[in-house]
C-alpha cells in the first residue's frame, strides 16, 4: 500500500499537531457527567480501530470476522446498558482508518470487509436510523446531518497520536477531531475509553476556541490498490438462474463473490481455493458455535490459495459497498459471519485428509453446481474425495463431561447468612492447616475525631486553647445563622422546643421499622382538634393555663408592634417626602415595606403600599422614562395593587385604590366604604392622582408585563403544623411525614422544598429526646450551612445532660457538638456510612444507630457521581428507618422511585413520590455579546427602577440576546419541549408565532387563545395549564418533518441569535499553545459592569475549573486597581483630598497634646473623664472614618450599605490566623470573592455571609456552590466553556438565580461560550440516575463485622437483609437475585483465603483495616495482600537503621504510588514528549516499576483472584446457564445457530467448548485459561454478572496496562516535596494538586492508625488512636483557626503524629484501672476472656487456634513471627505518615 505522507502539506500537519498539544482532555463519566441522555456520535472506522485490537481478535493468523462482530457489538452494548444514546457515522473517503494503528498492509482487507458488513449488519438492525454513512466528512449530506440531528459530542480516535503524531494514520484520525472540533463540538477519544460498573469514563475535550479551517484536499492513508474492482458491467450476478432455493445472505454473496472471481481461464489451484471457500461455507452452516473454536494452525496457506481468499475479500468488499441485491437483503441474514479464517486455514492445510460426511459432501456439491451455473466454471470435482464412515456420521454427540473441573470453596456457614446462599450449590474443600488468627474487634470510631461519649466516663475538660477555639466556632455558627435567616447582627430567635407528652394508652407504630413499640406521639394537631378534645368546662391543666398565657402575652406583643410601627412610618414619611428624586424614594418605601411586621390587623402595610402606587404614579407621569419602560412601571404598579389583597384598608385608602385595581383588572376586596375605619392619610394626594385608562387588552398586559409579580401558589391553604400557607404537594409531604412514610421529592430550586427537612427535624425533637434524625449532604459547605439554620431555628433544654445538643456537625476532618449525644446529625455520606456499620452504634436497643428514626438526603442526585456515587446508593439500602430523598435534579423520577419503593419495602416502609414541577421565580436566559473593549474610568451610580429581567436599558439591552426556551431547543426530542420553561411573555410568543405560521394542515387548537383561555387577574397556574396545552399542540408540530416548527424555532430565535452566530464564526483563530488553558476573556469585567447597570447584581459567575475561578476574580481585582491607581495619580480632587486628609490627622494631633501632658499618675482618671468630655463636645470630623488606603466606591462592586464597616472588619479578622493570600482579602472589600472546595473553610463561609447580607455583589464560583448552598442571586453567569457545564450542573447552577423572596425573576447569561453550545447547554436532558454494583468485598467484609460485634443483632440482620434480598444488580442495572448470592459467596471465599474471615463469619486479622481503607477499594485488597505476605515486614525489618530509613521510606512510597491515587499516563510512547518533557524535568514524571518482591506477591494475589472469580462463573454457568448456550450477537441479537448441526469434531481438531468464556470470543483461539482479571471480565460468556470494579483486584503496570505506566506525581512529590513541577510536568491540574496530596496523607494516616489498633488488642476503648485520622490538609484547615500558641501546639501534634504512640516504642496493651493485666509478648499470644474484655462486649476468645476456623490457604507469612515485624512496619509507616505530611505542611504554610 502506499503511504501518502508527503501528501501532508507541513501547514497542515502543524496545524493538527498543535491542535492536539493544546487540548487538555478531562477524563469525565459521559453518562451522569457529561451528555447523560443526549445523542452522541461515535466515528465507525475509530470504533473497528479500537474494538477489533481490543479483543484481540485474530486477523493475523486467522480472519475471525465473527468474533470482531462481537467484539464491536459487546462495546456497543456496554454503551447502551449504561444508558447512552449514539449514532455511527461512517466516511467512506476514510474508510482506513477502521486499520489500527501498525497493522500490516498484508491484513489491511479483513478492517475493511468488516467495515463494510458492519454498515450492512446496523442498517438491518430495528430502528436502523442510527448507522449513517457518508462520502466524506466535509460532504454536504454530513452537514445536513449534523443540522438535522444534533450531536452532543463526537468519539473519535487519536490514532494512537501517544505512538507517533507523525504517522499517516494518526494524522488522518487526529484530522476528524480536529475537523469536529472546529465545528464547536466536544471531541472524546475512544483509545482511552474504560467502563466500569455503571460509568463510562473517557477522556473528553472541549474546542479551545476558532480555529483554522483545514484543506478540503486531504489526502487518503492508502492507495485504492488493495480493492478489487469489478468491472462496470454485470456488477451483481444473476441468482435467478439457480435453482436452490433457501439460501442465506451469506450463501448468496459468497457465491455472487465467487462467481466475479472465476473464469473459463482458471487454474485447478484457483479451483480448489473456491472449492475450500465452498466447504467452508457448508461447515458453518451446520457447525455449533460453541465447537468452532480451532486451534493456531502454524501452517504456512500455500499462495494460490491465500490469493483466491484475499480476492474473495476485496470482491465482496466491492460488491457490499455498491449496495447488495435484492436476494442478499431478502435472504435470512447471516453475513456477519461471512468467512471464518481459521477454519479455511484449517481447510486448505487438511484438505488431503479431510472427511466429510455424505450430506455435506451432497450439499457442497449442490453449491458447486450453482457456482458453475453462475460463472460457467465447475469446481465440483475439487472436492476432496475422501467420504466419512457412515458409522462416525451422528449427527452430534454431546460434549464430553470427561473430567471437568468442579470448583470448591472453603468451608463456610453463618445462621445469617446462609439463608442467601441456599441457591448456590459448591463443593467444599475442609481446612487441613490449623492457623492462628487474631479476631478483629473494632476498638474505635476510626473516623471519629472526639472521644465517644461513655456514661461511665467523664470526659476531661477541655483546655484553654480548645475553649477559645470551640467559642470562636460557635460565634461563627452564629453570623452564619443571622445571614442565613435576615437577622440584623448576631441576634437569632430560635424556637423552644418543648417535648410533647405521649398520648395515654394508646400504643403506637415504631418509626424505625416494622417491630411495634410503645412510643410518645407529638401532638401536632391543629389547635381546633386539640381544643374539642378538652371536655367543656373541665379543669385546665397547666400546660393549657401556659399555652393561653402564651397566646395573650403574643396578641399584646403584636399590638404593640403595631402600634410602633405607625409611629415608624409617620417618622420615616417625613424623611421620604424630602427626597427629591422619586426612584430613590421609591426604594427606600419599599425597603421600609419589606421591614415591617407581618401583622395583618394593622393598616400601616396598605398606608405603606399605597404611597409606592403614588410614587409610581408619578414616576409614570414625569416622562423621564423611555416610552417602552412605561408597561415596566404599570406591571409594578400591578403588583402592588394585588399584593394589597388582604390587608386592612380604611376609608380613604379603599377610597383611592378602588379606581386603580378597576383600571388594572385586579378585583379587590374592599367591602362596604362605610363600614371600614377611618384615619386621614399621613401623605397628601387628590383622588385624580392614581388615575389610570381602562385597558382593553388586560390579559395581554399581564402576560406581556406582569408574568414575575403574578399569584403564584398552588392550591394552597392554612395548616397549623407550618407557619406559612403550603401549597397542596408540600401538605402532601406533611401528610407523608405524619404517617411515618418515606419520601421522594422532586421540585425545582426555589419551589419551596427546604421546610420539609426543618418539619421532620422539629417533629423528632418535640417527640422526644432520645430519637435521632441524620441530615445527609453532599458537600462539607452545605453541611455547616444546615447546621448554622438548625441553630438558628430550634432550641431545646436536655436538663443540663452532659454532652447532649439539638444539632452536631461530623465531617472527616472536623466534628462539633457530640454526634452521639445531638437529635439532629448533620453529616456527609461517608461518616454515616461508618456510624451505621460501627458495631459499637448497634449493639443495644438503646445505641446509636437504632435510635435513628428519620434520614434526609439532600442532593439525591449524587448517586449518579462517578466517585461517591455508590455510597449514596448503599446507605440508601441500609438505611434502618423511612427516608426523605430531596432533588431538584432527576431525569428519571419513575425509574428511581421503582428501585427506591423496594429498597423501603424490604423494610417495611412505604415510600410515595411527589413531584412539583414549577419555579417560583421563572428564569431568563441571554447569550452576551461583548463590545469592543473600552477605558473603565470609575464605576457611574446606578438610579433605577428594579425592572426584571436585563431588557429595560436601551443603551445595554442590546448586548444581551434573550433566548426563547423553545428557540434554544436542539434537534427534534419531545423530553426537551417537556423539560422547557416558559414564562408567560414566552406563552404569549410562541402563542403568536405559531398562529402566524398556521396552515390548512397544521392547526392550533383556538381554545388555547389568551383572550379564550384565560380571565383577570392571570395566576401562574394558570400559566401552568396553558404552557402544558402549547406544548402538547407544538409536539404534534415538532415530530412532524413536514410541519411549520423550524419556521417557528428561526422566528422566535431571532435576527439577534443569527447575528451571533455569524460574529462567533468571523472571530480570528485562537492562537492555540501546548498545554492550554482556559484564558479570561477581557468582556469579563465589561459584563460585570452591563449587569450592574442593569441592576443585574449580586450575581454568580460559574466557572468549572478551580483555577479558572481565581483567574477570573484575579482579572476583576486587576482592573478595578489599575483604573484606580490611574484615577490617584492624575485627579486633582484625590490629591486635594489627601492634602486635607493630612492637615486634619496633624490637627488632630496637635489638640491631644495638651490634655495628655496634664495627665499624671494621682489624676489618670479625671484626665481620661475630661478627655471623653472634650471629645463629646467637639464635632464629629468628615475625616474621621477616611481611611485613603481603602477602597474608593468607584472603583469597587461593594454594596456597603449592606453592612457597617465595624461588622465588615469583624467578619474579615476571622480570616487572619488562615494565612489567606492578600489578594483575596482585598477582593472582599472590593465587594468580590471566589468559593470553590479548594479554598480555606473559613474564607468560604466568610464569603456566603457576606454575599448572603448584600456586602458582596460578584462571587466567582465552581459547581460545588450550586449543591444547595442559599447563596441567593439575581444573576448567574456561566463564563467559559468547559466538559463540566452540563444539563445537571447547568440546571444546578442557574437555580441560584431568582431565589424565593429575594427576586421576582431570574436572569442566566451565557459568557465567552458559543452560541449554538450554549442552546445545546439549556436543552439537553437530565441525566438518569444510575447506580453501581453496591455489594463491594469491602462492604461485605463491614457487614460481617456489624453482625459480629453485635451478636447478631435484628439491627445487624435487617442491614444483611436489605442490601442482599434487592431484585436488581443496581439502580439501572439488570434484574439477576441470582448474581448477588453467587457474588456474595465467592466474595466470601475470598476473604477466607485472604485470612480476613473465619469458617463462621467471624472477621480477623486485618480485616479492620480493610474496612477503614473501604474508600480506596480495590486497592486496599493489593496493600493487604503485600501486608500479609510478609513484604512490608522484610522491607521495614532495618527500619531502626537510621542509615537505611530514607530508601525503605521511598521504596514504600514507590509501592504505595501503584496502588492508590493512579493515574495513567498515555503519552509514555510518544517520543518527542519524553524528549522534550520527561527527560529534562527535574519532576519525575513516569513511575519507575514496582520492586520485584512487591511485583511477585501482588501478581501471586491477583491470580488466586482470578481462579476464585473464574470459578464463580464457571458455576454459574452449569448451575442457572446450562440450557442458555451463548449464541447471540449482544446489540443487534441475531443469534448463531446451525440449520442442522453437526458435531464438527469428528471433522476438524477442536479446542473443545468453553464454559467460562463467551465462544464468540473463543472462535480466536481463547480457552478458559485467562491471563488476567481484566480478559475473565471482559470475555465472560453472556448471562454472568461480572463487574470488574466489584472484583478485589487492581490491574499491575505494565503487565496488565497494556504497556501504560501511572503517573508519578506521589513519588516525586515525596522525593522533592515541590508542586509547581507537578502540575508543569506531570500535567496534573492545578486545582487537584492538593486534593490528590489530600487523599494520600488520610491513606497514610489511616494505615497507620489502624496498625495501631491492630497492635493494641486490649487497650481500653478509647477514640485517641483514631483522632489524627485526618489528612494533613485538614489538620492544616483546623490549626489555622487556632491562636498562636494552638497553632503551634497543632503543627506539632503534626509532625509527632499519634500522640499515644511513641515512634521508636511498640505499641503495648494499657492497663485497666483495678485489674492486673497480662502484657503478651506478641499479638497471637494466648489471652484469657475476661483480659480481653475491655470493650464492654460479650467475653470472646482474642485468639482462635482451632482447625475449624482456619484456611486451607498458606498462613501469613508474618504469622510465625513474634510481633516486632509488624512493629517495624508500624515504625515505617508512622515516619513516612509524618514526613509526608512534614512536606505538605511546608508547602501550604
Amino acid at each position: 500500500m502506499a503511504s501518502p505522507e508527503a501528501s501532508w502539506d507541513k501547514a497542515t500537519r502543524s496545524l493538527i499537531q498543535i491542535w492536539h498539544a493544546s487540548l487538555s482532555p478531562v477524563t469525565v463519566d459521559i453518562v451522569s457527567d457529561f451528555a447523560g441522555k443526549e445523542s452522541f456520535a461515535i466515528h465507525g472506522e475509530a470504533l473497528i480501530a479500537h474494538c477489533i485490537p481490543a479483543a484481540r481478535v485474530d486477523y493475523e493468523r486467522g480472519f475471525q470476522l465473527l468474533h470482531a462482530v462481537h467484539a464491536v457489538e459487546s462495546f456497543l452494548k456496554k454503551l447502551t446498558d449504561r444508558g447512552c444514546n449514539f449514532d455511527i457515522v461512517w466516511f467512506d473517503s476514510q474508510k482506513h482508518l477502521s486499520i489500527p494503528f501498525g497493522v500490516a498492509d498484508e491484513h489491511g482487507y479483513k478492517y475493511i470487509l468488516t467495515r463494510a458488513i458492519l454498515i450492512q449488519h446496523f442498517a438491518r438492525q430495528s430502528p436502523s436510523d442510527f448507522s449513517h454513512r457518508f462520502d466524506a466528512i466535509d460532504s454536504d449530506a454530513f452537514r445536513q446531518y449534523l443540522v438535522c440531528t444534533p450531536q452532543y459530542f463526537f468519539m473519535c480516535s487519536d490514532g494512537r497520536a501517544s505512538h507517533s503524531n507523525n504517522d499517516p494514520t494518526t494524522l488522518a484520525h487526529l484530522s476528524i477531531g480536529y475537523r469536529l472540533s472546529q465545528s464547536g463540538y466536544c471531541v472524546a477519544f475512544i483509545d482511552e475509553i474504560n467502563f466500569a460498573s455503571s460509568k463510562v469514563m473517557i477522556s473528553v475535550a472541549t474546542p479551545p476556541g476558532r480555529m483554522s479551517p483545514l484543506d478540503t484536499g486531504q489526502p487518503t492513508v492508502y492507495g485504492n490498490d488493495t480493492l478489487h474492482r469489478l468491472p462496470k458491467d454485470g456488477l451483481l450476478a444473476d441468482l435467478t438462474t439457480c435453482q436452490r432455493e433457501g439460501l442465506t445472505s451469506r450463501e448468496i454473496l459468497t457465491l455472487q463473490t465467487l462467481s466475479h472471481i472465476l473464469d473459463p481461464t482458471a487454474t485447478d489451484a484457483e479451483r480448489k481455493g473456491a472449492m475450500y471457500i465452498l466447504i467452508q461455507l457448508v461447515m458453518l452452516r451446520h457447525s455449533r458455535l460453541s465447537q468452532r473454536s480451532l486451534p493456531r494452525n502454524e501452517a504456512v496457506l500455500e499462495a494460490p490459495y491465500y490469493e483466491i481468499f484475499k480476492e474473495f475479500c476485496q470482491v465482496a468488499i466491492d460488491i457490499i459497498d455498491r449496495g447488495i441485491g435484492e436476494q442478499v437483503a431478502a435472504a435470512e441474514w447471516d453475513l456477519f459471519d461471512l468467512v471464518d479464517g481459521r477454519l479455511y486455514l484449517t481447510i486448505c492445510s487438511t484438505a488431503s485428509d479431510l472427511l466429510l460426511p455424505e450430506s455435506l459432501r451432497i450439499e457442497a456439491i449442490a453449491l458447486a453446481k450453482s457456482l458453475a451455473a453462475l460463472s460457467g466454471v465447475d469446481v465440483s470435482d475439487m472436492l476432496p474425495g475422501c467420504l466419512l464412515d457412515i458409522a462416525q456420521c451422528s449427527p452430534e454427540r454431546s460434549s464430553d463431561p470427561k473430567s471437568r473441573f468442579v470448583p470448591t470453596v472453603l468451608s463456610f456457614s453463618h445462621p445469617v447468612i446462609d439463608q442467601y446462599l441456599q441457591h448456590v450449590q459448591l463443593e467444599t474443600e475442609d481446612d487441613s492447616e490449623p492457623q492462628q488468627n487474631q479476631i478483629f474487634q473494632e476498638l474505635t470510631h476510626w473516623h471519629n475525631a472526639r472521644k465517644r461519649v461513655d456514661p461511665k466516663h467523664i470526659p476531661k475538660r477541655p483546655g484553654f486553647f480548645a475553649r477559645r477555639r470551640n467559642q470562636r466556632f460557635m460565634a461563627d455558627t452564629i453570623s452564619y445563622s443571622a445571614s442565613l435567616t435576615g437577622a440584623s447582627g448576631k441576634n437569632i430567635d430560635p424556637e423552644v422546643i418543648v417535648v410533647s407528652k405521649p398520648t395515654e394508652g394508646k400504643d403506637t407504630k415504631s418509626r424505625g421499622g416494622p417491630k411495634h413499640e410503645k412510643k410518645p406521639v407529638s401532638k401536632e394537631q391543629p389547635p381546633v382538634k386539640n381544643r374539642k378534645q378538652t371536655p367543656k368546662g373541665g379543669p385546665q391543666t397547666g400546660r393549657q393555663k401556659a399555652l393561653e398565657a402564651a397566646e395573650t402575652k403574643r396578641i399584646a406583643k403584636n399590638e404593640e408592634k403595631a402600634l410602633a410601627a405607625m409611629k415608624s412610618w409617620r417618622d420615616r414619611l417625613t424623611e421620604l417626602e424630602n427626597e427629591r428624586s422619586l426612584i430613590k424614594r421609591f426604594l427606600k418605601t419599599e425597603k421600609h415595606l419589606l421591614g415591617l411586621p407581618s401583622t395583618q390587623d394593622s393598616t400601616v402595610n396598605a398606608e405603606v403600599s399605597l404611597y409606592i402606587c403614588y410614587i409610581l404614579m408619578l414616576l409614570r407621569r414625569s416622562g423621564k422614562f423611555p416610552k417602552q419602560n412605561v408597561p415596566n412601571i404599570e406591571a409594578i404598579l400591578w403588583s402592588k395593587v394585588l399584593a394589597m389583597n388582604g390587608l386592612s384598608f380604611t376609608q380613604e385608602i379603599a377610597l383611592h385604590l378602588g379606581p386603580l385595581s378597576n383600571n388594572l383588572g385586579i378585583p379587590l376586596n374592599l367591602g362596604q366604604l362605610s363600614s371600614l375605619p377611618k384615619r386621614k392619610l399621613p401623605f397628601t394626594m387628590d383622588n385624580t392622582e392614581l388615575k389610570l385608562q381602562t385597558r382593553s387588552d388586560a390579559v395581554d398586559f399581564q402576560l406581556t408585563h406582569c408574568g414575575p409579580y403574578m399569584e403564584r401558589s398552588f392550591d394552597s391553604a392554612p395548616d397549623s403544623r407550618v407557619p406559612f400557607y403550603p401549597d397542596a404537594w408540600q401538605r402532601d409531604v406533611l401528610d407523608a411525614i405524619d404517617a411515618d412514610k418515606s419520601l421522594f421529592v422532586v421540585a425545582p430550586t426555589s419551589a419551596g422544598k427546604t421546610f420539609i427537612s426543618f418539619y421532620a427535624m422539629k417533629k423528632v425533637l418535640v417527640a422526644n429526646d432520645e430519637d435521632v434524625i441524620v441530615y445527609v449532604a453532599p458537600t462539607k459547605a452545605l453541611v455547616n450551612q444546615i447546621a448554622a439554620e438548625i441553630q438558628a431555628r430550634f432550641s431545646k433544654s436536655y436538663h443540663n445532660f452532659e454532652g447532649r445538643s439539638v444539632w452536631a456537625i461530623h465531617t472527616r476532618d472536623y466534628r462539633v457538638n457530640n454526634p452521639q449525644g445531638c437529635q439532629i446529625l448533620v453529616t456527609v455520606p461517608h461518616i454515616l456510612q461508618i456510624m451505621l456499620l460501627a458495631p459499637s452504634n448497634a449493639k443495644t436497643p438503646s445505641s446509636w444507630s437504632r435510635r435513628v428514626k428519620r434520614i434526609i438526603f439532600d442532593e439525591v442526585h449524587c448517586i449518579g457521581q462517578a466517585e461517591d456515587g455508590i455510597v449514596w446508593e448503599q446507605l440508601l439500602l441500609l438505611a434502618p428507618c423511612p427516608i426523605i430523598a430531596l432533588s431538584a435534579t432527576v431525569g428519571n423520577p419513575l425509574e428511581f422511585r421503582a428501585w427506591l419503593e423496594g429498597t423501603q419495602k424490604v423494610k417495611g416502609f412505604d415510600l410515595e413520590m411527589i413531584v412539583h414541577g414549577s419555579r417560583y421565580s421563572d428564569l431568563r436566559k441571554y447569550i452576551y455579546a461583548a463590545p469592543p473593549p473600552s477605558e473603565f474610568d470609575g464605576l457611574k451610580p446606578v438610579d433605577r427602577l428594579p425592572f426584571p429581567g436585563l431588557e429595560s436599558d436601551a443603551d445595554i439591552s442590546h448586548r444581551f440576546a434573550f433566548v426563547h426556551p423553545i428557540g434554544a431547543l436542539i434537534g427534534r426530542n419531545l423530553d426537551t419541549l417537556t423539560d422547557a420553561n416558559l414564562e408567560p411573555r414566552d406563552c404569549l410568543t410562541l402563542w403568536g408565532i405559531v398562529t402566524k405560521h398556521e396552515n390548512d394542515r397544521y392547526k392550533f387548537d383556538k381554545s388555547l387563545s389568551p383572550e379564550s383561555f384565560f380571565s383577570s387577574p392571570v395566576k401562574k397556574s394558570d400559566i401552568v395549564r396553558w404552557e402544558a396545552a402549547l406544548k402538547k399542540e407544538l409536539g404534534a408540530w415538532m415530530v412532524d418533518p413536514d410541519s411549520p416548527f423550524e419556521a417557528v424555532q428561526e422566528e422566535l430565535r431571532g435576527e439577534r441569535y443569527g447575528n451571533l452566530v455569524f460574529s462567533h464564526a468571523q472571530r480570528k483563530p485562537t492562537k492555540m499553545i501546548e498545554n492550554h488553558s482556559w484564558p479570561v476573556p477581557k468582556s469579563t469585567f465589561t459584563l460585570a459592569l452591563d449587569l450592574r447597570a442593569c441592576g443585574a447584581l449580586p450575581a454568580i459567575f460559574f466557572n468549572y475549573d478551580r483555577v479558572g475561578c481565581e483567574k477570573v476574580l484575579a482579572s476583576l481585582l486587576a482592573t478595578l486597581k489599575s483604573a484606580e491607581t490611574e484615577y490617584q495619580d492624575s485627579s486633582l480632587e484625590w490629591k486635594n483630598k489627601i492634602v486635607e486628609f493630612e492637615k486634619w490627622k496633624k490637627g488632630l494631633s496637635k489638640a491631644k497634646k495638651p490634655v495628655r501632658g496634664r495627665q499624671g499618675k494621682d489624676d489618670e482618671g479625671v484626665s481620661k473623664l475630661d478627655m471623653i468630655r472634650e471629645d463629646a463636645s467637639q464635632e464629629e470630623s468628615p475625616w474621621k472614618g477616611f481611611d485613603p488606603d481603602a477602597p474608593i466606591l468607584q472603583f469597587s462592586f461593594a454594596d456597603s450599605t449592606k453592612i457597617s464597616k465595624s461588622e465588615l472588619e469583624e467578619r474579615l479578622n476571622t480570616l487572619k490566623p488562615h494565612n489567606i493570600r492578600p489578594h483575596f482579602i482585598e477582593a472582599l472589600r472590593r465587594g468580590l470573592g471566589v468559593h470553590h472546595a479548594g479554598m480555606n473553610r473559613q474564607y468560604r463561609q466568610v464569603v456566603e455571609i457576606l454575599f448572603r447580607k448584600g456586602y458582596l455583589t460578584i462571587v466567582v464560583a465552581t459547581g460545588t456552590l450550586a449543591l444547595g448552598l442559599n447563596m441567593p442571586c439575581k444573576t448567574v453567569v456561566f463564563t467559559g466553556d468547559t466538559v463540566y457545564l452540563t444539563a445537571l450542573n447547568y440546571r444546578q447552577a442557574s437555580g441560584r438565580a431568582g431565589r424565593r423572596g429575594f427576586d421576582v425573576l431570574g436572569n442566566v447569561v451565557f459568557h465567552g461560550i458559543p452560541p449554538r453550545r450554549a442552546l445545546e447547554i439549556m436543552s439537553a436532558r437530565l441525566p438518569d440516575l444510575r447506580g453501581q454494583f453496591p455489594t463491594s468485598v469491602t462492604l461485605v467484609l463491614r457487614l460481617f463485622g456489624l453482625l459480629h460485634g453485635t451478636n447478631g443483632s435484628e439491627y445487624a440482620r435487617n442491614a444483611v437483609r436489605s442490601l442482599l434480598t434487592q431484585t436488581r444488580l443496581y439502580l439501572g442495572g439488570p434484574a439477576a437475585q441470582m448474581s448477588i448470592e453467587h457474588h456474595l459467596r465467592f466474595s466470601i471465599d475470598y476473604l477466607r483465603r485472604q485470612h480476613l474471615l473465619s469458617e463462621n463469619g467471624t472477621p480477623l486479622n486485618f480485616s479492620g483495616l480493610i474496612g477503614h481503607l473501604y474508600f480506596t477499594e480495590n486497592a486496599v485488597f493489593a496493600f493487604h495482600s503485600l501486608l500479609k505476605g510478609g513484604y512490608f515486614h522484610n522491607l521495614c525489618s532495618m527500619i531502626s537503621d537510621p542509615s537505611q530509613q530514607a530508601d525503605i521510606l521511598l521504596e514504600i512510597v514507590l509501592v504505595l504510588s501503584h496502588l492508590f491515587g493512579r493515574i495513567p499516563c498515555f503519552q509514555y510512547q510518544d517520543k518527542a514528549w519524553l524528549e522534550k518533557v520527561v527527560h529534562r524535568s527535574p519532576s519525575l514524571v513516569l513511575l519507575p516499576e514496582l520492586p520485584q518482591g512487591a511485583a511477585q506477591v501482588l501478581e501471586k494475589h491477583n491470580q488466586e483472584t482470578l481462579e476464585i472469580f473464574q470459578n464463580y462463573v464457571s458455576t454459574y454457568s452449569c448451575q442457572h446457564l446450562s440450557d442458555t448456550p451463548d449464541i447471540q450477537l449482544p446489540f443487534t441479537e441475531h443469534k448463531v445457530e446451525p440449520s442442522e448441526p453437526y458435531d464438527m469434531r469428528n471433522i476438524l481438531p477442536s479446542l473443545g467448548e468453553t464454559t467460562v468464556r463467551s465462544p464468540f470470543v473463543a472462535l480466536s483461539g481463547f480457552t478458559d485459561n485467562f491471563d488476567t482479571i481484566s480478559e475473565l471480565c471482559d470475555t465472560a460468556r453472556a448471562g454472568v454478572f461480572l463487574e470488574e470494579s466489584a472484583v478485589p483486584y487492581i490491574r499491575i503496570a505494565p503487565r496488565e496496562t497494556n504497556g501504560v505506566p501511572w503517573n508519578a506525581y506521589l513519588y516525586d512529590f515525596f522525593k522533592h516535596g515541590d508542586m509547581s513541577t507537578l502540575v508543569r510536568d506531570n500535567r496534573i491540574k492545578g486545582g487537584d494538586v492538593w486534593f490528590l496530596l489530600k487523599d494520600f496523607s488520610l491513606i497514610l494516616a489511616t494505615i497507620t492508625t489502624s496498625l495501631a489498633n491492630f497492635l493494641n488488642p486490649g487497650a481500653e476503648v478509647d477514640d485517641a488512636a483514631m483522632i489524627n485520622v485526618q489528612d494533613a490538609g485538614d489538620i492544616i484547615e483546623e490549626g489555622k483557626g487556632a491562636d498562636a500558641n494552638e497553632e503551634k501546639g497543632d503543627i506539632e501534634a503534626l509532625a509527632s503524629g499519634i500522640a499515644s504512640l511513641r515512634t521508636n516504642d511498640a505499641p503495648v496493651p494499657t492497663k485497666k484501672k483495678g485489674k492486673k493485666k497480662v502484657v503478651a509478648e506478641s499479638w497471637d499470644a494466648e489471652v484469657s476472656d475476661s483480659e480481653s474484655d475491655n470493650t464492654g462486649s460479650s467475653p470472646t476468645k482474642t485468639q482462635q487456634s482451632t482447625s475449624a476456623n482456619s484456611p486451607k490457604s498458606a498462613a501469613p507469612s508474618w504469622s510465625a513471627n513474634d510481633s516486632k515485624s509488624l512493629v517495624n512496619v508500624y515504625q515505617a509507616f508512622k515516619m513516612l505518615h509524618e514526613q509526608f505530611d512534614e512536606k505538605f505542611l511546608l508547602v501550604w504554610a
